[in-house]
């Protein structure tokens, strides 16, 4: 530690162990002027403060980018219905796969029972007609409530949906594909055609069912 005397400008090192406790009277061994020391009277080196650098905060977590399956669920408010040739069209298809699917399940079946003959034995016939209608209601009354769409109105890029834009369940699709679709063939099937000339392209069994179909 330097003290310097205030009379003669007279400085010294001394270590600080060695200096008295302060404040304390001392002499000045050049021109043996005594002086008080005081804490204050010499410098003491103050370490700096430690500075902390600034804390930058971790960056926001991206929102995960949805999958198509998590876009298509959105609601379809906007959406445009879809027209009624496109919905034609979407019918020929899926009436063309459960043809195939009824013919290999028929097939199936002759090769596990023999003897089968479902072309003159009117029970047989009776039978095939209704695992026909079990497996057309079966095709659409799953793909609706699955994802509301058949491998028809996928192909197409139409959807069956609620009329507030939402999904449509399992339930809403019987309603729709079995009790609708029943009406709107009972009147000499002008439920379907209720589609060409609504400007909703709704069709009976879309009223009954509180549905709509369009465009994606």
């Amino acid at each position: 530690m330097t003290i310097e005397c205030p009379h003669c400008q007279f400085s010294k090192e001394i270590a600080d162990d060695k200096l008295p406790p302060l404040p304390a009277k001392v002499t000045c061994p050049q021109c043996s002027e005594q002086f008080t020391l005081e804490a204050q009277d010499f410098d003491i080196e103050e370490e700096p403060l430690l500075t902390a650098e600034p804390v930058t905060p971790p960056p926001m977590p991206t929102p995960p980018i949805p999958s198509p399956s998590q876009a298509t669920a959105a609601p379809l408010t906007d959406a445009a219905p879809a027209g009624f040739w496109v919905r034609v069209l979407a019918i020929i298809i899926d009436s063309v796969l459960l043809q195939v699917l009824f013919y290999a399940m028929m097939l199936g079946i002759g090769m596990v029972v023999n003897n089968v003959d479902f072309e003159s034995d009117p029970m047989m016939i009776i039978s095939a007609v209704g695992m026909s209608w079990t497996l057309s209601f079966a095709y659409y009354v799953f793909f609706t409530g699955y994802c509301g769409q058949t491998p028809g109105k996928m192909a197409l890029r139409v959807k069956v949906i609620h009329n507030d834009g939402g999904p449509v369940g399992y339930g809403q699709a019987f309603v729709r594909e079995v009790i609708g679709k029943f009406l709107s063939s009972l009147i000499l099937c002008i439920g379907y055609l209720m589609v060409a000339f609504r400007s909703d392209k709704r069709g009976l069994h879309d009223l009954v069912a509180s549905t709509r179909v369009v465009k994606l």
